[in-house]
């Protein structure tokens, strides 16, 4: 597997999950009530602006593989434990971080399996 390439979707789907934060946000679907307190629409729209800035800085300064695997996995297991430990998520907003976490593990074996390259 290419190496480059899976850099490349890591990017794709950063801008897209921060994509859908925004509009999700601004739709009023993620609004406040999607996550629990103290998450607000505020903060759901600065964390979609800060994916889409570092899904573009990936798409034009790609990471080693390995590296971004341990920050997917990191970040993937941080969101499962939220979604454990705290209540008040919406159905919307488990089932966007339940998404993001599925994609974020896909990414993490996608990029271990690819740092050899």
């Amino acid at each position: 597997m290419d190496g480059r390439w899976i850099v490349k979707a890591d990017a794709v789907v950063e801008l897209t999950l921060g994509a859908l934060l925004v509009v999700g946000a601004a739709a009023g679907v993620l609004a406040s009530s999607a996550f629990p307190h103290p998450v607000g629409r505020a903060l759901v729209v600065v964390v979609g602006l800060l994916l889409v800035g570092f899904g573009l800085a990936l798409w034009r300064t790609p990471l080693a593989p390995r590296v971004l695997a341990i920050g997917n996995a990191s970040t993937a297991v941080l969101a499962i434990v939220w979604l454990a430990a705290a209540s008040g998520f919406s159905t919307a907003g488990a089932a966007f971080v339940g998404a993001a976490v599925a994609a974020l593990l896909c990414l993490a074996a996608a990029q271990l399996a690819a740092r050899g390259s």
